[in-house]
């Protein structure tokens, strides 16, 4: 059980890198409210998936 969740933190930590990465190539340069928050959800994931993993 305890790789399935380190591999599940893994995937969330590449999907906020993911979405931090495509924040800086946005269409016009601005930049949302709910690009920053799909970016906060996925990296909490990540987190809570990593400590649940003990």
């Amino acid at each position: 059980m305890r790789a399935f969740w380190t591999v599940l933190a893994i995937l969330f930590a590449a999907l906020t890198v993911g979405s931090l990465a495509a924040l800086n190539e946005g269409a016009g340069g601005s930049i949302g409210l709910s690009d920053i928050a799909v970016a906060a959800v996925l990296a909490t994931l990540a987190w809570l998936s990593w400590g649940a993993r003990r």
